[in-house]
């Protein structure tokens, strides 16, 4: 789950020279951008929800390695690169988000699903 102040967060992203956004959004999600500041926050939101749901060992999150698309209030999440990756090594298969824009907050949540995997378990005969 994360919690992202629209205002703050433009001030943040709108600072040096969109370096930041630039840094932390694929081309792709700033293209999509209708409300600049509310579609970024909510983008910046999920991704957060979706780092905090993976749970994965990388000590600095290349942000543009998860990927957020809208399609009206449909949010798909795509990832990319050293994300994808460790990902897949450790069984994460489905991840699930949601946001809520209330109180002038955009609140995002992120459920991530591991791959179910076949565990051969010893019979008891012979016992």
């Amino acid at each position: 789950m994360d919690i992202v102040d629209p205002v703050r967060f433009q001030r943040v992203v709108t600072g040096h020279g969109g370096a930041v956004a630039r840094r932390w959004f694929d081309p792709a999600e700033l293209a999509q951008a209708e409300d600049r500041r509310l579609c970024l926050a909510e983008c910046f939101a999920v991704k957060e929800a979706v780092w905090k749901a993976l749970r994965l060992p990388i000590a600095h999150l290349p942000w543009r390695d998860i990927i957020v698309s809208k399609n009206g209030t449909a949010i798909g999440i795509r990832l990319g690169g050293i994300v994808s990756a460790e990902a897949e090594t450790h069984a994460i298969g489905a991840i699930h988000v949601g946001t809520k824009v209330c109180e002038q907050l955009v609140i995002a949540t992120a459920i991530a699903e591991s791959i179910q995997t076949s565990v051969t378990v010893p019979s008891s005969a012979g016992r």
